[in-house]
């Protein structure tokens, strides 16, 4: 058994406790009384850490990490976290993704104990042979615990780590130290998606949301390292306004052509400026982590900075497309770069939006959320002309509901265990999802989907597609059990036998599921 199974058995058991505090019930969920809220208060929390790492060979590299945690309980959370290199060593594009368990309690005045752990997948290196020497099996655990201070609106403190990836030069004991910044949001019971915010519940909303994804294309300047072509990327980003027109933001930017999974994760500040009811500019600056292996995209030790601008034209309330142009480089290493490109960008609304006298009338409703955490393992894998060994896959699968059968599945899973020697496979899908009552009950639903997406397997087998069939058990309007069973055919062969490989397997996967809704424009 992998230790990701454990993870995942943890989560569940969590899922089961916190259910005890679930104030909403699979019995309790009719039409709500006129005067009660749609909406209720979501306490989660964002915590930022930094530590230095001493690695087997004498050498070093930092891990800077950001983790969102949903809190089951009045002392336990559970969550999903990504950390990266930033300044200290050679070691630019490694990434360490994870699925974490973490427990916290006061003991006296503003004084607080934590301890938790992460269980998932850590993968790169200066080259291709250094993934193997850095990085292991792929299997990255984080065990840790400490104290902390809670000043109100942030808490502070200092951890003692235990941080290791199996079979690696990576296995270390060291302080960590961390912020908090608790996060308070206003969500709907998954049971009440669809239905209208009455105005009274409008002012609730707090500032605007932006989610976007934008496709770019990345021309190297002068490139010093051995890849020196562009490079296509994927950009989501979620940007939370803190007023009408200033916002700070999260963006990921993943490759999917050229240097395919190129990974960087930034965050910053931004500013909005309305022209016109329609059209809109942007100026904003990230400053985050990126790179692929050293040898191939110098970026150093990771640390990258990014400004970019923006144009958007609004559709309507909630849909905007964007064109955008940004210079990002490597003040530690020698990366320098220009990007352009097109973006769609999904807003949700702000109290002064929604009470606005054209949208007070039933302009905003709630949309179904479901973030999904479980373990996939490959079976029967055919790739290269051969059979190879089970793959374990930490996944997060994040469904968003069209309608009440109809929802958009987007999954990214990273493997905890190494691909054919070598750490740091990893899997990018999205596609459409039909969901149905096989037993004309709220306890259990059915539902089939498709994804489209890609993997890094090393010898290319083209864009893949991955049907899948599953259900839910719901233990309460927020919580289920997840199942999972699907197929994965590479399309490359069907393309061009000569230039693309086989990839194709048979998947399972089990977890849980936390569910909200979300207000949205209607």
């Amino acid at each position: 058994m992998s230790k990701s199974h454990f993870a995942i058995l943890c989560l569940i058991c969590g899922g089961q406790a916190a259910m005890a505090e679930d104030t909403v019930r699979l019995e309790d969920t009719g039409t709500l009384p006129p005067e009660q809220s749609l909406l209720h208060e979501t306490s989660d929390m964002v915590v930022l850490d930094y530590q230095s790492i001493d690695l087997a060979d004498g050498s070093g590299f930092d891990l800077f990490g950001i983790h969102y945690l949903h809190r089951l309980n009045d002392w336990f959370f559970a969550g999903i976290g990504y950390s990266t290199p930033m300044i200290e060593g050679d070691y630019g594009g490694f990434f360490a993704a994870d699925l974490t368990l973490h427990a916290q309690k006061k003991i006296f005045g503003d004084w607080f104990v934590d301890a938790g752990v992460a269980l998932g997948a850590g993968a790169g290196g200066t080259n291709y042979l250094g993934i193997q020497e850095l990085s292991g099996t792929g299997t990255y655990v984080k065990k840790y615990a400490g104290i902390g201070y809670d000043f109100g609106p942030v808490q502070v403190g200092v951890n003692y780590s235990d941080i290791s990836i199996a079979d690696s030069l990576i296995d270390d004991r060291t302080f960590t130290f961390f912020l908090q910044k608790p996060l308070s949001f206003k969500a709907g019971s998954y049971s009440d998606a669809g239905k209208r915010i009455a105005p009274p519940d409008t002012g609730l909303l707090g500032n605007e949301t932006v989610v976007s994804f934008e496709f770019s294309n990345v021309t190297q300047i002068d490139p010093a390292g051995d890849y020196t072509g562009n490079i296509g990327m994927v950009s989501p980003q979620v940007s939370q306004f803190f007023d009408a027109n200033n916002y700070y933001f999260f963006g990921l930017d993943l490759g999917y052509s050229g240097l395919i999974w190129y990974n960087q994760a930034q965050s910053g500040f931004g500013r909005r400026i309305k022209l016109t009811p329609r059209f809109n500019l942007y100026g904003q600056v990230g400053v985050g982590s990126g790179g692929w292996v050293t040898d191939a995209f110098d970026t150093g030790p990771g640390l990258v900075v990014y400004p970019k601008v923006k144009a958007e034209y609004m559709f309507s309330n909630s849909l905007g497309v964007s064109a955008s142009a940004g210079y990002f480089w490597a003040p530690m290493g020698a990366s320098k770069n220009w990007s352009l490109g097109l973006g769609v960008n999904y807003h949700l609304p702000s109290a002064a939006q929604a009470q606005t006298p054209e949208n007070d009338q039933g302009g905003v409703g709630l949309s179904g959320v479901r973030v999904n955490l479980f373990e996939r393992v490959l079976t029967n894998i055919e790739y290269d002309g051969g059979t190879l060994d089970d793959l374990y896959l930490a996944t997060v699968q994040l469904d968003y509901k069209i309608d009440d059968h109809w929802y958009i599945p987007i999954q990214i899973a990273a493997a905890t265990n190494d691909f054919r020697g070598t750490a740091g496979y990893v899997e990018g899908l999205a596609g459409i999802g039909w969901e149905f009552d096989p037993m004309f009950s709220d306890r259990v639903q059915a539902y089939t989907q498709v994804l489209y997406g890609m993997n890094d397997a090393g010898l290319d087998p083209g864009p893949l597609i991955y049907p899948s069939v599953g259900f839910n058990y719901n233990l309460s309007d927020r919580y289920s059990l997840y199942a999972q069973v699907g197929k994965t055919v590479s399309l490359g062969q069907y393309i061009d036998p000569d230039a693309y490989n086989v990839f194709e397997n048979v998947s399972f996967g089990l977890g849980v599921s936390y569910r909200f809704s979300l207000p949205a424009w209607k």
